[in-house]
């Protein structure tokens, strides 16, 4: 009985880390794909800004909302070379103030001279919902156009796969207890009372 234990722990042990091993590569291949969507955006709307302006027309809201909508996006900034807002447009104006003023870094700001590099990064907010952000040079004058996608903590937790939901089909009972650890910290556990302790 020993030895049946002890082979179902190896199976077990080995098939969790394959799946962490695959979660993890599906979730940081889904998580490239969206950043490079959003600098693929951020790129499309400095080329749609250009040849607006060169037809003679100012930039406003409603230009911005017709880009919002057919690119996709949930919020477009349009800054000049000091960061401050030339025009901006989104569903959500507490959000854009919030991401107005993250895009102050200097790293970020950095990219405003350089028609050719672009940022971005995901954001995983407290509340466990994520921005995703990209942001590139201007095309029409000095300054930078970001765009970002805002992605709800429900859809985070039902679309991105996690080592919690697959533990959560193992019995402590008849499975005995498994953790995973991250840097000596439990982040996933079929006995939840011990996520976010200490394995030392």
């Amino acid at each position: 009985e020993k030895k049946e234990a002890e082979n179902r722990m190896v199976k077990t042990v080995n098939y969790v880390k394959v799946q962490c091993s695959t979660y993890t590569h599906y979730n940081e291949a889904s998580e490239s794909k969206s950043l490079l969507r959003a600098i693929e955006s951020a790129r499309q709307m400095s080329t749609n800004i250009d040849m607006e302006t060169e037809n003679g027309c100012r930039l406003s809201q409603e230009f911005l909302k017709e880009n919002l909508q057919t690119l996709w996006v949930d919020g477009i900034l349009v800054l000049d070379a000091e960061g401050k807002t030339v025009c901006k447009y989104s569903m959500d104006e507490a959000l854009t103030n919030e991401i107005t003023d993250y895009l102050q870094k200097d790293i970020i700001m950095d990219f405003t001279g350089y028609e050719e590099r672009s940022y971005s990064e995901r954001i995983d907010r407290e509340d466990g919902s994520r921005i995703d952000i990209a942001a590139c040079a201007r095309k029409d004058a000095p300054g930078m156009v970001a765009i970002y996608y805002y992605t709800s903590p429900e859809f985070v937790r039902n679309y991105t796969l996690t080592i919690q939901n697959l533990l959560n089909g193992y019995s402590t009972q008849k499975d005995g207890t498994i953790i995973v650890a991250d840097k000596g910290t439990i982040v996933a556990s079929n006995d939840e009372s011990l996520l976010g302790q200490d394995t030392a």
